[in-house]
């Protein structure tokens, strides 16, 4: 099917689009998750994960990736550190906060790199990015003050590493341009299965737990990435944002859908003022970009 598309544009998109949907299931598995802790969820999910990308990078490039592996560089490092912790962090705020209250939060990572953006590579941020920024905290606030009168604190303060740590592994990329991010993606896999191994008391699952785990690894987060790396190659960058937030969308909806899990109106409100922020700001951006 994807052959049959027209130009590396449409399959870029298509791409982004199967991404974003993989990685929305995210919330509805861990919700039928029966009796795994987190930890152990994400031991199998990690390994399954770690498994996925190791296969798809040899399938790419043969002998020589083992080679990119070994030729491993502080920068690397410094990446595999923020996105495997994000990966820890994923999981236990899904857990621990509602799906749509963990991905609204989720979603503040665009605007936070550009924040990073004008601090660490002197980028430039225009007057809309700055408004949208300052609407996103805003209504981060909204949102998190509104769970932590129903004491879900602890799932909303790891809900806000992740897009620290996506920002920050993003702008490291640019920085380090010359960069190939599967080493460093499956490391950073590898990394979340060593910490998860470290504080697991068990690993012994029910086989419906298990398998739930494994689709986790290799569908949902494993395929997802690669998805999104692949299509992001053929997108405009402000287009790769705006496609991303099918997942801010589809994650809360089949959650709603399955299992009756309604968000609260501080979510609602929040998230809103969010997803407004950042889709205006991607708008902007997208019409500003310039033409070739």
């Amino acid at each position: 099917m994807i052959k049959a598309l027209k130009n590396t544009y449409q399959r870029g998109v298509f791409l982004l689009v199967l991404s974003a949907l993989l990685l929305s299931t995210s919330g509805v598995v861990l919700r039928e998750i029966q009796s795994a802790g987190g930890w152990e969820i994400l031991f199998y999910r990690s390994l399954a994960f770690s498994l996925t990308v190791a296969t798809y990078l040899f399938l790419r490039q043969g002998k020589r990736s083992l080679t990119s592996i070994l030729q491993f560089r502080w920068s690397e490092l410094l990446i595999v550190v923020f996105l495997g912790t994000g990966f820890v962090a994923y999981v236990f705020a899904l857990l621990y906060t509602t799906v749509a209250n963990a991905l609204f939060a989720i979603s503040a990572a665009p605007l936070l790199m550009a924040v990073l953006g004008w601090f660490i590579l002197k980028e430039k941020v225009p007057w809309v990015t700055w408004i949208a920024i300052v609407a996103g905290v805003v209504g981060l606030c909204i949102m998190v003050g509104g769970e932590v009168a129903r004491g879900r604190l602890f799932g909303n303060l790891i809900a806000l590493w992740i897009p620290i740590s996506y920002a920050a592994t993003i702008i490291l990329i640019r920085r380090f341009r010359d960069i190939d991010m599967l080493p460093a993606l499956l490391m950073a896999g590898l990394l979340a299965l060593i910490i998860s191994a470290l504080f697991s008391n068990e690993l012994i699952l029910s086989w419906h737990d298990f398998l739930l785990s494994i689709y986790l690894g290799i569908f949902q987060v494993g395929l997802g990435f690669i998805f999104m790396f692949a299509g992001a190659r053929y997108v405009p960058a402000a287009q790769v944002g705006l496609i991303g937030l099918t997942e801010v969308i589809c994650a809360p909806l089949w959650v709603w859908l399955t299992i009756a899990e309604i968000p609260s109106s501080s979510t609602l409100i929040g998230g809103g003022v969010i997803f407004i922020a950042i889709a205006s700001n991607g708008v902007f951006n997208l019409l500003k970009a310039p033409r070739h």
